[in-house]
């Protein structure tokens, strides 16, 4: 099982953060969950780990640290959490069934 993080990653640093349209694209970046056991503790901490690694790979990590970066990084990661929150409920609940299931 996978979860696919999307954001809209705008192409010029001058546009407003994070509207879809002309001069953005959208990158995806996959989240393995399968080798993971969601409904223990280690396994959520990894798959937390694994989305902040993805989140980072998607918008950045501030350089200048002003606050029109800071926006524009806080606006990705949130877009790209909302479109990665259902996919990340949906694999800890098939998990849960089966660990449900299995017992």
């Amino acid at each position: 099982m996978r979860i696919l993080i999307t954001a809209m990653m705008a192409a010029a640093l001058a546009a407003p953060a994070m509207a879809a349209g002309p001069g953005y694209e959208e990158s995806r970046v996959r989240v393995q969950t399968a080798d993971l056991d969601l409904a223990s503790t280690d396994g959520q901490r990894a798959l937390e780990r694994r989305v902040e690694m993805a989140l980072a790979r998607l918008c950045g990590t501030p350089v200048f640290h002003s606050r029109d970066e800071l926006a524009e990084l806080d606006a990705c990661r949130a877009d790209a959490m909302k479109a990665a929150a259902p996919q990340i409920e949906a694999a800890r609940a098939r998990q849960a069934v089966t660990v449900a299931v299995n017992r």
